[in-house]
């Protein structure tokens, strides 16, 4: 019975190796339309009947084709001080809120507290966009 079983692991062993196959077929291009930009932004606006401040971004690479098909995300910056940190929107610290919406040719960014108390932005802001279309 032993030798059965050793029988049965070496059969198994033998059959599980073999030669590499032939390469598999090429899968599909992949996309080089992607598209980043960096904006640097002081001006905000505020929207009094949901207390928040906002800043839009031009992006006139977010049209039909993004909106219906791609994708566009949004990170939130601070290489003016040196860092190298890009923080994905939206994110929540401290009840600090920052999230965004798009629209045809525009990033709108929003800044909110979560208890309604938020203070107008002040200095420089950096926010890198990220736009890639259907395949």
């Amino acid at each position: 019975m032993k030798n059965i079983l050793i029988l049965f692991a070496a059969l198994a062993l033998l059959t599980s190796c073999g030669k590499d196959g032939a390469p598999g077929a090429q899968g599909p291009a992949g996309n080089a339309n992607v598209q980043s930009f960096v904006y640097n932004t002081s001006t905000w606006g505020y929207n009094s009947l949901y207390n928040y401040y906002y800043a839009d971004l031009p992006v006139p690479e977010i049209n039909n084709s993004v909106i219906n098909g791609g994708t566009v995300q949004v990170f939130e910056g601070d290489q003016q001080s040196g860092s190298t940190n890009w923080y994905a929107l939206p994110y929540s610290f401290n009840g600090h809120e920052v999230s965004y919406l798009i629209s045809y040719g525009n990033v709108r960014v929003e800044i909110s507290k979560s208890n309604g108390t938020v203070g107008a932005p002040s200095g420089i802001y950096q926010y890198k966009v990220v736009v890639i279309p259907p395949i």
